[in-house]
């Protein structure tokens, strides 16, 4: 297996195990502190982080020097991925790779008027990164998951989930269903809670697919607080949103 390979791997397997990636925005970081403490405890509660280019690049780029450490410091067993999303150009993208995060999460294609979609996934790929671009409609999730280039993205988020549902994703799903696509992450992001979730999860899973939610929900305390950064906010939040989440279990 070819490094790349193996990185992309490694998250998709961690991806799988947590089920759930914290989106975080300015009401979450502030300042490099706040990113290096909220994403690692984001990591011990077993979920995975996803910084947002929606905080200032100076800020993640400082954060990354310090949480580089720490990922370095993880067990082989139970690594700690960084991801970034909100990628929104090639700019963007080159930074996020510049700055040695595993997974670029993006809510379209990224490339915009500078390339195809299938050239954010190929330069994700080269640099051994996770790529989620995100998809709304049958056109666009056709375009990344049917092709036979190699260049398929790692997951396909749907964004903004809030718009479509998780009937409206059923259905967008159920043209799709093919034996080569099972197991296949689909990632709903906006507005997706532990109310909404569980709902997330049975419309992904009964088409076959595998769902990891992208929400803020687990660090909602933070945010209605507005304590960004605080140590025993963050834990607080964290814990109650596990306490009530329960994702939908099949039969």
């Amino acid at each position: 297996m070819a490094d790349s390979e193996r990185e992309r791997s490694r998250v998709d397997a961690v991806l799988r195990k947590s089920g759930v990636v914290v989106v975080m925005n300015k009401d979450h970081i502030t300042k490099p502190e706040d990113m290096v403490v909220t994403m690692q405890e984001v990591y011990k509660a077993g979920l995975v982080a996803e910084c947002t280019f929606r905080i200032e690049e100076g800020i993640l780029r400082e954060g990354m020097q310090g949480l580089t450490g720490l990922r370095a410091e993880s067990p082989a067993e139970n690594p700690f991925v960084l991801g970034v999303g909100s990628v929104i150009n090639p700019k963007e993208l080159d930074s996020a790779i510049g700055m040695g995060f595993d997974m670029v999460v993006a809510p379209a294609n990224v490339m915009g008027g500078y390339g195809e979609g299938r050239d954010f996934v190929r330069i994700c790929q080269e640099a051994g990164v996770f790529s989620a671009p995100a998809v709304f409609t049958p056109t666009e999730f056709q375009y990344f998951v049917e092709r036979d280039d190699g260049l398929e993205p790692d997951a396909v988020k749907v964004f903004p989930a809030r718009v479509i549902g998780p009937k409206g994703l059923s259905d967008l799903l159920a043209p799709y269903v093919r034996d080569r696509h099972a197991g296949r992450i689909i990632m709903p992001t906006g507005a997706v809670n532990f109310e909404s979730g569980p709902e997330y999860h049975e419309a992904i899973s009964k088409r076959g697919y595998f769902p990891v939610l992208g929400m803020s929900a687990p660090l909602g305390l933070v945010r209605d607080r507005k304590k960004p950064g605080d140590l025993d906010t963050i834990r607080e939040s964290l814990e109650d949103f596990k306490s009530k989440f329960r994702p939908y279990q099949a039969g």
